[in-house]
């Protein structure tokens, strides 16, 4: 299965949001960079910050969720 980068944001409570909401709709994700932005402190890991990623399959609608949430 290949996974694309949907998502990016050094803030915390943006992941721990798109987490919920793809738990609810049942896509599968995988979080890059969460224990290195943890370790980097408040100034995390700049623009690039922490990347989410999901499925081909799952790229639209993940991209939809994201734009319904208005990050």
């Amino acid at each position: 299965m290949n996974f694309i980068t949907v998502f990016s944001t050094p803030n915390s409570f943006q992941i721990a949001i798109i987490r919920n909401l793809f738990d609810m709709e049942g896509i599968a994700y995988r979080i890059f960079d969460d224990v290195m932005n943890s370790a980097a402190g408040i100034a995390g890991l700049g623009n690039h910050g922490v990347r989410v990623q999901v499925s081909e399959e799952d790229y639209i609608k993940a991209r939809y969720i994201i734009d319904k949430a208005e990050f």
